[in-house]
């Protein structure tokens, strides 16, 4: 898994990425991601669990939540429910043909309920479409320029300049340097006294800081990423439970089992053999 800060492809006939995902209740994400492009994630079925620049909120089947330009997120069904998802990157040079000064622009959907509506409509559209048609990309291409009229029309905010007071309430800048640095080191120890120094900040402060900005303490993020990692290779890898605790920075095998049952509430072993019992039974289906 990369979590570090994620660059969007784009298909050369499409002026957006447009991807479709499952997300299973026993889907727990821990990773804050951010990127350049603005991102719509719209809820075909379930709920989900959105956090955007530390406040959380849950989004409910047929509605969407809109991440702006750098924007830290985190997107994850609602405990105990799946939900599945379209998610829509936009694409910043494709805007840039008829809006050109995009970089110095924000998206608000808050203020124009009826614009937010017809988002809504176009998403529903765009999700219920078949996307494995030959000439799919005709109709996605007049849905995804639908959206960004919308946008560019009905939701276009300016920026502030850059000795303005800053517009969002928590200052990420310190947050996203030591989100990179500890899902590139998770796999060895990192102290606190030595992620503090990744930012030049005291460790009493970082500390306070990063639970402030991104709603977990700093011992709790490494936590639960080694935890999906570890997971995820013993799904991928077939990686033994002390294999995979030792590969992705766990002290031993007890702190990996501890925090599995903290977060999923079963051993890892357990945790293993009820994800594949569920793929079984849905490839049986």
């Amino acid at each position: 898994m990369d979590y570090q800060y994620d660059v969007v492809n784009y298909n050369k006939n499409i002026p957006a990425t447009i991807m479709r995902l499952d997300l299973s209740s026993d889907t727990h994400k821990t990773e804050l991601q951010w990127h350049r492009e603005p991102e719509i994630v719209f809820v075909i079925e379930g709920r989900s669990e959105c956090s955007c620049n530390g406040e959380s909120q849950i989004v409910e089947q047929g509605d969407f939540i809109l991440f702006n330009s750098e924007d830290v997120h985190l997107v994850r069904p609602v405990e105990g429910a799946g939900c599945r998802l379209l998610c829509v990157n936009f694409s910043f040079e494709y805007i840039r043909m008829f809006c050109k000064s995009i970089d110095s622009l924000y998206f608000d959907v808050s203020a124009a309920p009826e614009t937010r509506a017809d988002i809504v409509q176009v998403l529903s559209r765009l999700a219920a479409m078949d996307s494995e048609s030959d000439y799919a990309p005709l109709i996605q291409i007049a849905y995804i320029n639908k959206l960004y009229y919308l946008l560019l029309t009905k939701c276009v905010r300016f920026r502030r300049t850059p000795g303005a007071t800053a517009t969002s309430k928590r200052d990420f800048s310190y947050a996203k340097t030591a989100i990179a640095y500890i899902n590139e080191n998770y796999k060895r120890e990192i102290s606190l006294g030595e992620i503090s120094g990744v930012v030049s900040l005291s460790p009493s402060y970082f500390s306070k800081y990063f639970k402030n900005v991104t709603q977990v303490s700093f011992s709790e993020y490494l936590a639960n990423l080694r935890l999906e990692n570890a997971v995820n290779d013993m799904l991928t890898k077939n990686l033994t439970v002390s294999t995979a605790a030792f590969e992705n920075g766990f002290a031993n095998v007890k702190s990996f089992i501890t925090q599995c049952k903290k977060v999923y509430g079963c051993t890892p072993a357990q945790y293993k053999k009820r994800l594949l019992a569920k793929k079984q039974a849905a490839g049986g289906q």
